[in-house]
C-alpha cells in the first residue's frame, strides 16, 4: 500500500505554519491587544485598539504604555512594570478593583485587562488583552448606590424616631459591615472634655464572656467596650483613635483618614471619618476596617461619613433633648434635620440622575426597566421625606402669595369626594366672602390632603369629614398648645373628622416628626409634623382638639393677604419642556453630582463645560469658547461660594446668565449671617427631574441677558391633581 499525503492536512499545517495567520487573529480579536517589550514601549496595537482608545496602530507604535492612563497613575504604573517583569507571570487584573485608562480626547473610563508574559529571546514581553467595563462598572456602581442610599434614610429613620442611642451606634457598625462586606467596625465616642475616647459600640473583636445575660444587655451596662475588653488588638487600635480623635481633629473633619495594616501595630486597613458636631467639633468617630487586604474607595468614604453625620446629628439631638423642656422639644428636633436633608439630597440626586439615564438604556429590557422605574419611585420617596424634614424644621423655600381659600377647598372637596371612597361623607363649609390667605399654595395643598389622609385613616368604618374655612381675628382663637398667636386677621381652615380621636398622652406628641400611631409600613410619621411647620413658617398658627371616640378637629389660622394681588386659583396644568444647543458652565464639587447634571444636560442636547470649584471655572470663563449659562452650586469648596463666583463671572462676561443649585432651601442659604452669598437668580432645588432641569433652563435661556430677577424654585411640591398620596402620612 503505497503511502500518500492528505491534501487537505497539507493545506491545514500550510495554513498553520503562516505568519499572516496570526496577525490575522490578533488583528481581528474581540479585545484590544497590545504587545508591550520590556521597555514598556508599545511594538503592536490591533484594530480593536482604536476602538478603545482613539488612537490608529500604527500611531501607538513606539509610544510608552503610560500614553494609555491618566496623568496621575503613570509614575506609579512605571514601578508597577518593574515588578511585573522581575516576576513575571499571567495574572488577570481589573475584575476586583477599577482601573483606569484614558482615551486620545482626554476621557477617562474603566477597563479590565490580563497580561500575558511572552518569551522573545531572552526577554519577556508582554501581551495585554484590554476591556471596556465602564458600563457595567457604572450598573454595578448604581445598584450599590442605590442599596447604600436606602440603608442611609432607613438609618435616618432610625436615628430620628428613637430614644435608643446605644442601638444606633451598633447599627451604624452592622450598616458598615454589610454594605462594605468587611468584618470590622467600631462607634467611638469623645467625652464631653473631649479628651478621652471611648469605644461605645463595634463588631469584629472579642468581648468578656457574656455572665448569663444577652450581649446587647450587657454591652449596655458597659461606659466603654475598649477597657472592658480583653482583646489586645482592640486596645491598641483605641489607643491609635484616641491619638487621632484629639490631634488630628481639623484633618479629620475635612476627609477620611486611612490606617494601614501593619502601623503602629494596627492589624488593620481601615477608613475613619469623624462624626461630627457644631463648629467645628468633633463628637467622636466611626471606623470601616478589614483585617484582610482591602482598598477603600471614594464611595465607601461618603458612605461611612454619611453614617457619621447622622450619628453626629443624633449626638446632637440628644444632648439637646436633655437641655430642653416639652416647649422647646419641637423646635430642637427641627434643628437636626436641614443638614441631613441637605446630605441626603445631593446623594438622591446621583441616583435619581442616573436611574433617569439608566431607565432609557434598559426600555427593551423588560424586567431592568421596572426595576429602574422603582427605584426612581423609590428616591421619589425619599425627596419627600427630605422635603417634609424641610417643612418640620421650617427651612423650605416658600412661595406665599394671595390665595383665594374658597375657591382652593371647593377643589379639594371634589378631589375628596372621588378619592376617599363612599364610605366617608366629605363635606364643605365656607362663610360668604372669605377673603384671600396669605401662603404657598403648594405646601397648602399638601397640607391639607395629609389632615384628609389621616382623618380617612382614623375612620376605617366610614364616617364624616368637613372641611370648613371661615374669617377669624387673633382675639378670637382660643390656645392650648403654645403662646398666642400675633395680632391680626387669619383665615381659619378647620379639618374635622368623626373618628377614632386621640389619647391626651397621643395628642401631645401628635406633632413630634416619626411619631405615628399606625402600623409599620403605613405611615412615616411626619404628616403632622410637616403641617406644623409649614403653619409656623407662615406666620400662623396652629389648634388640636380630639376626645377619643368622638372625632378630632384641627384649626390651621393663615395670615390673611394684604397684598392687594390678584388671588391664585388652584391649576395641575405642567407645561411641556424642550432642550437647546446653548453652552452650559456646571460648577459643582461633587464629583457624582456634577457627573448627573452633566448628563443631563448633554441629554437635552446643550454643549457642557465642567469644574470642580471657583477657580478653575473662572479660567473656563477667561477664555475665547461661548458659554451662554452658569450652573453652579450655591455652596462649594474653595475661596469664592456660588454666588461670590457668579458675581465675578458677570463681572468679566457681562449678561452672563445664571442659575443656582443647591441641597438647601433658598430660606437657609440666602440669610443675612452667611457673608458675601446673595441668590440673586433662580435656584433649583436638589433632587431635580431632568425636566424641571430644562424648564428652567429655557425660562433663563429665552428672556433678555439684563433680566436677572430671581424666578422661584422649579421643584417644589408636587400638585394635587391625582389626589391624597396612597401611601398616607
Amino acid at each position: 500500500m503505497t503511502d500518500r499525503a492528505d491534501p487537505v492536512s497539507a493545506a491545514a499545517t500550510a495554513i498553520v505554519d503562516d505568519p499572516q495567520l496570526y496577525r490575522k487573529l490578533f488583528d481581528t480579536a474581540s479585545n484590544a491587544m497590545l504587545l508591550v517589550d520590556p521597555n514598556g514601549v508599545i511594538r503592536i496595537a490591533n484594530a480593536r485598539s482604536q476602538e478603545l482608545f482613539g488612537y490608529a496602530p500604527e500611531e501607538l507604535t513606539g509610544q510608552s504604555i503610560e500614553v494609555l492612563m491618566p496623568q496621575r497613575f503613570r509614575e506609579p504604573h512605571v514601578q508597577h512594570r518593574e515588578r511585573f517583569h522581575a516576576a513575571p507571570r499571567a495574572r488577570p487584573m481589573g475584575s476586583q478593583a477599577a482601573l483606569t485608562a484614558r482615551h486620545r480626547d482626554g476621557h477617562e473610563f474603566a477597563v479590565e485587562i490580563s497580561l500575558n508574559p511572552l518569551s522573545v529571546g531572552d526577554r519577556v514581553w508582554t501581551c495585554a488583552h484590554v476591556r471596556n467595563v465602564d458600563r457595567e462598572l457604572q450598573a454595578k456602581n448604581l445598584k450599590i448606590r442605590a442599596r447604600q442610599a436606602t440603608a442611609i434614610a432607613d438609618f435616618g429613620r432610625l436615628a430620628l424616631g428613637t430614644a435608643d442611642f446605644i442601638a444606633i451606634q451598633h447599627r451604624a457598625c452592622a450598616l458598615i459591615t454589610e454594605h462594605l462586606g468587611i468584618d470590622v467596625a467600631v462607634c467611638a465616642r469623645l467625652d464631653a472634655a473631649a479628651t478621652r475616647l471611648r469605644i461605645a459600640a463595634q463588631i469584629g473583636f472579642d468581648l468578656p464572656a457574656l455572665p448569663g445575660g444577652e450581649p446587647a444587655a450587657w454591652q449596655r451596662a458597659l461606659p466603654d467596650l475598649s477597657r472592658s475588653s480583653t482583646d489586645p488588638e482592640l486596645q491598641r487600635l483605641h489607643a491609635r483613635l484616641q491619638l487621632l480623635a484629639t490631634a488630628d481633629s481639623a484633618h479629620l473633619l475635612e476627609h477620611p483618614v486611612l490606617l494601614e495594616q501593619g502601623r503602629d501595630g494596627i492589624a488593620l486597613h481601615a477608613l475613619v471619618c469623624a462624626i461630627p458636631g457644631e463648629d467645628d467639633q468633633i463628637l467622636g468617630l466611626l471606623l470601616a476596617g478589614s483585617r484582610a487586604v482591602h482598598s477603600f474607595s471614594r464611595d465607601d468614604g461618603n458612605f461611612v461619613q454619611a453614617l457619621a453625620n447622622i450619628v453626629g446629628a443624633a449626638v446632637q439631638r440628644e444632648a439637646a433633648e436633655v437641655r430642653l423642656f416639652q416647649s422647646q422639644r419641637l423646635e430642637a428636633l427641627g434643628q437636626l434635620t436641614g443638614g441631613v436633608a441637605h446630605d441626603f439630597n445631593n446623594l438622591l440626586t446621583v441616583v435619581s440622575g442616573n436611574l433617569q439615564m439608566l431607565e432609557e438604556h434598559v426600555a427593551d429590557n423588560a424586567l431592568a426597566a421596572r426595576l429602574a422605574r422603582a427605584a426612581l419611585r423609590a428616591t421619589g420617596r425619599g425627596a419627600d421625606l427630605t422635603r417634609k424634614l424641610l417643612a418640620f424644621s421650617r427651612r423650605q423655600a416658600l412661595q406665599p402669595r394671595a390665595i383665594d381659600t374658597a375657591q382652593l377647598l371647593e377643589s379639594l372637596v371634589d378631589i375628596l369626594r372621588r378619592t376617599l371612597g363612599a364610605k366617608i361623607d366629605v363635606r364643605l363649609e365656607v362663610e360668604d366672602d372669605l377673603p384671600a390667605a396669605h401662603a404657598d399654595p403648594g405646601m397648602l395643598d399638601t397640607a391639607l390632603l395629609n389632615l384628609a389622609v389621616n382623618a380617612r385613616d382614623a375612620m376605617p368604618d366610614g364616617g364624616r369629614l368637613t372641611l370648613a374655612g371661615t374669617h377669624a381675628d387673633a382675639t378670637g382663637i382660643t390656645t392650648r398648645r403654645e403662646i398666642d398667636p400675633a395680632a391680626g386677621q387669619y383665615v381659619c381652615i378647620t379639618v374635622a373628622d368623626t373618628g377614632a380621636g386621640m389619647a391626651p398622652d397621643i395628642l401631645a406628641r401628635a406633632f413630634e416628626p416619626f411619631f405615628t400611631t399606625k402600623e409599620s409600613g403605613k405611615g412615616s410619621g411626619l404628616g403632622l409634623s410637616l403641617v406644623y411647620g409649614f403653619i409656623k413658617q407662615s406666620g400662623g398658627h396652629i389648634e388640636v382638639d380630639s376626645t377619643p371616640g368622638a372625632g378630632t378637629s384641627i384649626r390651621l389660622y393663615l395670615p390673611v393677604d394684604s397684598s392687594g394681588e390678584a388671588a391664585e386659583r388652584p391649576t395641575s396644568a405642567r407645561p411641556g419642556f424642550t432642550g437647546g444647543n446653548e453652552t452650559i458652565l456646571v460648577v459643582e464639587d461633587d464629583d457624582d453630582v456634577r457627573s448627573v447634571a452633566a448628563a443631563f444636560l448633554r441629554r437635552l442636547g446643550y454643549r457642557v463645560l465642567q469644574s470642580g470649584d471657583a477657580t478653575r471655572a473662572l479660567a473656563c470663563i477667561d477664555t475665547d469658547q461661548p458659554i451662554d449659562l452658569l450652573f453652579t452650586d450655591v455652596v462649594i469648596r474653595g475661596e469664592l461660594d456660588g454666588p461670590a463666583l457668579a458675581r465675578e463671572a458677570r463681572r468679566r462676561r457681562p449678561g452672563l446668565r445664571v442659575i443656582y443649585t443647591s441641597g438647601y432651601p433658598r430660606g437657609v442659604i440666602d440669610t443675612p449671617d452667611a457673608p458675601g452669598r446673595g441668590i440673586d437668580a433662580p435656584l433649583l432645588a436638589k433632587p431635580y427631574r431632568i425636566d424641571q432641569l430644562a424648564s428652567i433652563l429655557r425660562r433663563v435661556l429665552d428672556r433678555p441677558p439684563s433680566d436677572s430677577v430671581p424666578e422661584n424654585d422649579e421643584n417644589q411640591p408636587p400638585d394635587r391633581a391625582n389626589g391624597p398620596d396612597p401611601h398616607g402620612s
